[in-house]
C-alpha cells in the first residue's frame, strides 16, 4: 500500500468519524450544520425555526433578526464524545427601525488524531479535520408582523491535506397572526456544494463534489400566559424535511420563571433534551448563561452530549 492510499484512507476515516457529530445525516455532505446549535435550541428540541431573534438567528432564521431588541454577543460550546469540538461564536443587534443584523463564526471537527501506516506504527503525522462556517444574517420587517431574511455563508473545510470551501445562502421568514402565535419557514444550504481535490492514488488529483442537501424547516410556537410564579409556557415545533431523507419532528416547551429563569425540555427526534436559562449581573452589564443536555441516541453509541452559552446583552 502507498503512503498515498494510506493518507487517503486516514481521510476516509476522519469523515467517517465526523459523521458522528449529525446522526442519521452521516454521509451527507455539511452534516455537521445540522446538529443543532446553541443551549436555548438545544434544550428545546432544536425547534427554532420560530423562535429565532438573538445571535443564532443566522443558523436558524434569519428572519427572527427583524425582531431583536437588543444587541448580544453570544458564545457557546459543545462537550462532545471522541474528542470532537463545536464551538460558536455570534453577534447581533437591531437596525432600526425595521431590520435586523448578525455574524456568527462556527467552528467543528477534531485535532491531532495520530497517523497510522499499515503495519500498525505511527508514522508521525498527525491529522486535524477542522470546518469553519462564517455566517452573516440580516432580516427586514415588512410589517409589524412579517419579515423576511436571508444568510449568506463561507464554508471551509480541510481534513489532512484535502481541503474545499464553498459559498451558499439560507432564506428565512416569520409571520406573527396572532399576539402569542409565531409561524417560521427557513430553506438551507441553496446552491451549496463542496469540491474536494485529492491525490488519493499517486497518479494525479481526483476530485469529487459533495451537493449539500436541502433542508426546509417549518416552525410554529405558542405562548400561553398565566399567573403565578411561572409567568408562561412557550410550545414550540418544527418540520424538517430533507432532501434525501425522510422528515423528522423537533417539539420542546420553556416555562418561564418570575420573567427571569427559564427551564425547558425537548424532543429532537427521538433524542431526549432538557436545560435551563440564569442572568446575572457583572459590574451593572447584563449576562446570561445556558445550558443543555442531550440524550444522543442517533449516533448509536448511547452518549449524552451538554452544550454551554454565555450571553452578554446589551
Amino acid at each position: 500500500m502507498t503512503y498515498s492510499s494510506i493518507k487517503y484512507l486516514c481521510v476516509l476515516s476522519a469523515l467517517c468519524g465526523l459523521s458522528l457529530f449529525a446522526g442519521e445525516s452521516a454521509g451527507q455532505a455539511g452534516s455537521f450544520l445540522r446538529i443543532g446549535l446553541g443551549p436555548r435550541a438545544k434544550g428545546l428540541g432544536d425547534a427554532y425555526t420560530a423562535i429565532a431573534d438573538n445571535a443564532y438567528a443566522p443558523y436558524y432564521n434569519p428572519a427572527g433578526l427583524a425582531f431583536v431588541r437588543s444587541r448580544e454577543v453570544a458564545l457557546s460550546y459543545s462537550l462532545l464524545s471522541f474528542d470532537r469540538t463545536f464551538t460558536y461564536a455570534g453577534f447581533s443587534r437591531p437596525l432600526p427601525p425595521q431590520a435586523g443584523f448578525a455574524l456568527g463564526v462556527l467552528q467543528s471537527g477534531f485535532k491531532d488524531s495520530e497517523v497510522r501506516l499499515s503495519n500498525g506504527e505511527t508514522s508521525g503525522e498527525k491529522i486535524e479535520d477542522s470546518q469553519y462556517t462564517i455566517f452573516l444574517g440580516f432580516g427586514m420587517r415588512f410589517t409589524e408582523t412579517f419579515a423576511i431574511g436571508i444568510t449568506p455563508k463561507l464554508i471551509y473545510t480541510k481534513v489532512y491535506d484535502v481541503s474545499a470551501s464553498s459559498v451558499g445562502v439560507d432564506f428565512g421568514m416569520m409571520y406573527k397572526p396572532l399576539p402569542r402565535l409565531t409561524l417560521g419557514l427557513s430553506i438551507h444550504e441553496l446552491g451549496q456544494s463542496l469540491d474536494y481535490s485529492r491525490d488519493a492514488s499517486g497518479f494525479g488529483n481526483e476530485t469529487t463534489k459533495d451537493k449539500f442537501p436541502r433542508i426546509t424547516k417549518f416552525g410554529a410556537a405558542y405562548i400561553l400566559p398565566l399567573s403565578g410564579n411561572v409567568k408562561n409556557l412557550l410550545f414550540v415545533s418544527d418540520l424538517e424535511m430533507n432532501s434525501r431523507q425522510p422528515s423528522k419532528w423537533h417539539f420542546g416547551i420553556e416555562a418561564n420563571l418570575m420573567n427571569k429563569y427559564f427551564i425547558r425540555t425537548g424532543l429532537d427526534d427521538t433524542d431526549w433534551t432538557a436545560g435551563f436559562s440564569i442572568p446575572f449581573v457583572v459590574k451593572e452589564k447584563k449576562f446570561k448563561f445556558e445550558y443543555a443536555f442531550i440524550l444522543d441516541r442517533r449516533t448509536g453509541v448511547g452518549y449524552g452530549t451538554s452544550d454551554f452559552a454565555i450571553a452578554y446583552v446589551f
